[in-house]
């Protein structure tokens, strides 16, 4: 008897250790990006990019990802929010273009708290990808994109 009423205590224990552990020792929700996207996926025409996204808690829907082009466009600074659709696979979404063709253009897309930059060169097509995060032991810690970095980015983009 008094074995089992131990383990509870040691079972009740961790649990509540393990709830109330710090948001840095869950992993927090993740962003992954796939470009160019399958050609033979006639569901996926149009798409520039597939959007993977992850949560420790579960598959992410549709409504947990969120995003915006941002542009310059003859000078003038833009941004459009962007609309994602579901597909076959579970935590995957397209994006198809929603932005203009002239000026200089990069993606915002968000999943809660975690955000990535998604850099096009002038075709149009992925460059680059950047997760704005800070490292604890040596893994990334997502943090919020400041106005400034999107503004940064874009200049040096629209540069080349």
């Amino acid at each position: 008897m008094l074995r089992l009423v131990r383990f509870a205590s040691l079972a009740a224990a961790l649990f509540v250790m393990t709830a109330a552990a710090p948001a840095h020792v869950k992993w927090p929700p993740w962003l992954s990006f796939e470009s160019p996207v399958n050609p033979y996926d006639r569901s996926l025409d149009g798409s520039v990019l597939l959007v993977h996204a992850a949560t420790r808690d579960g598959t992410p829907t549709i409504s947990d990802v969120s995003g915006s082009a941002e542009g310059i466009v003859n000078g003038v600074r833009r941004s459009i929010p962007l609309k994602f659709d579901a597909t076959s696979r579970p935590g995957v979404f397209a994006l198809r273009k929603q932005w203009a063709n002239e000026g200089t253009w990069l993606l915002r897309v968000s999943l809660h708290e975690t955000t990535a930059l998604v850099t096009l060169d002038a075709l149009g097509r992925v460059s680059g990808v950047n997760i704005t995060a800070t490292f604890a032991e040596g893994r990334p810690i997502p943090r919020p994109v400041a106005a400034r970095e999107i503004d940064s980015t874009l200049t040096v983009a629209s540069a080349h």
